[in-house]
């Protein structure tokens, strides 16, 4: 089994297309993101007590088999069948028992993660499964903040959206300098919707695994990787990857809307936000207004 991977990206870059991409592959299950579900957990953890003990590990996974994220999953999991595929002791152990418990459901024995808030998130990553490789797929920051901006939930404003899109792509391509070429992996998603192909090719070569073209077919198989309640969402998934959907912010960007993004773009560049939490600071980074939740 290869080491577990993750696909990272600013929302409304294509980190769902290259989910459902690599999803298809036929020794590969990437479930939908949980949506900082594991992270929220970890700080619970005392109240399921010793996670090596079986009253433990079960109680812990009796409750995220009951969460939300997990049951949109939509496979029939269940405490004895994630139990049963935990390789290792302790929190990280039961988080990967569930991915490849699911897995196994589908047929396939590695899995991978996707979750767009997990670029604040890679040390955590990298505390739980020191192996772990990335993906990071980046999109022109002017079409992923045009695309939140058409959402009810991201940012509702350009400036503060360029500015987040800015310090986390900085941010890891930052760590992806210090894992190198053999864990960390990045590319444009205008060059994966040009020349899908070519680019899942190398993903897989990246990852370790054979290539196979059921991954060009996803949109046939959208039902299988996307629960009906959530497909609104991406209604281009059922479609093959089109290059005229990449830059479309020339066209439906307006002037006053550039101006604010290139404001707050100014260079890949870290900002105060990111040098504070490199430094162990607390500093939160730029803040969202309340917006209705994509759940």
């Amino acid at each position: 089994m290869n080491p577990p991977f993750f696909v990272v990206g600013f929302q409304r870059s294509g980190t769902t297309l290259l989910r459902v991409m690599l999803d298809n592959h036929p020794d590969v299950a990437v479930p939908l993101d949980t949506t900082g579900l594991w992270s929220r957990m970890e700080s619970e953890l005392a109240r399921f007590g010793d996670l090596n003990s079986p009253e433990g590990a079960s109680r812990l996974v009796r409750d995220l088999l009951a969460e939300e994220r997990i049951r949109l999953w939509e496979v029939p999991l269940t405490v004895e069948n994630v139990l049963t595929a935990r390789r290792w002791l302790g929190y990280p152990g039961i988080i990967d028992a569930c991915y490849l418990a699911y897995a196994r459901l589908k047929g396939k024995q590695n899995w991978g993660d996707k979750d767009p808030g997990n670029m604040l998130r890679i040390p955590t990553l990298l505390r739980w499964f020191p192996e772990a490789r990335f993906l990071h797929i980046i999109r022109d920051g002017r079409d992923a903040c045009l695309s939140q901006l058409k959402q009810d939930f991201g940012f509702d404003d350009c400036l503060p959206c360029a500015e987040a899109w800015r310090e986390q792509v900085w941010w890891v391509r930052s760590i992806g300098q210090v894992l190198g070429p053999a864990r960390y992996l990045e590319l444009r998603y205008e060059d994966l919707t040009e020349d899908p192909e070519c680019w899942l090719r190398r993903i897989c070569d990246f990852l370790d695994l054979n290539y196979s073209p059921a991954m060009l077919d996803y949109h046939q198989r959208v039902e299988h990787s996307v629960p009906a309640s959530k497909r609104h969402l991406w209604p281009l998934l059922a479609e093959p990857p089109k290059a005229e959907n990449s830059f479309r912010w020339k066209a439906e960007m307006s002037g006053s809307l550039r101006m604010a993004f290139e404001k707050g773009h100014t260079g890949l560049r870290p900002s105060a936000t990111i040098a504070a939490r490199r430094a162990g600071g607390s500093r939160r980074g730029p803040r969202r207004r309340p917006r209705r939740s994509r759940r």
